[in-house]
C-alpha cells in the first residue's frame, strides 16, 4: 500500500496535536493520548466512509430523480459518485493510521 505525503503530515500532525492537548488539558497519560487519537480517528473515518458510500453510487438514483423533479434549472451537476470516487482515500488512511496509533498506545498503557 502506498501512502501519500499528505496521510503521513495528517497523522504526525494529529498525533502531535493530541500530545499538546493532553499536556495543556490534563495530564499526559497513555490513555488520554489514546482517547484524543480515536476522536480524530472518528472524524476522518465518518467523512471518508460517508465519501465511500456516495462513490458506490447509492445516491446517483437519488439525484437523478430530484434533478428530474426539479427541472427549471438548466446546470447540469457533477454526479455524487464521481465526486466522492477521487476523494475517499484521502480520509480513510489516516483514519486508519490513527485508529492503529490509538490502539498502540491503550495497550501501552496496560503494560
Amino acid at each position: 500500500m502506498h501512502l501519500r505525503k499528505s496521510t503521513l503530515f495528517i497523522s504526525i500532525g494529529s498525533l502531535a496535536i493530541s500530545f499538546l492537548w493532553s499536556i495543556f488539558f490534563s495530564t499526559l497519560t497513555l490513555v488520554r493520548v489514546s482517547d484524543i487519537l480515536f476522536l480524530f480517528t472518528l472524524l476522518f473515518l465518518v467523512i471518508g466512509c460517508f465519501l465511500w458510500v456516495c462513490s458506490s453510487g447509492l445516491f446517483d438514483f437519488f439525484q437523478y430523480s430530484w434533478k428530474k423533479t426539479f427541472r427549471k434549472t438548466k446546470e447540469d451537476y457533477p454526479i455524487l459518485s464521481d465526486i466522492g470516487r477521487t476523494s475517499y482515500r484521502f480520509w480513510l488512511e489516516p483514519a486508519f493510521i490513527l485508529f492503529c496509533l490509538s490502539l498502540i498506545f491503550l495497550g501501552l498503557s496496560y503494560l
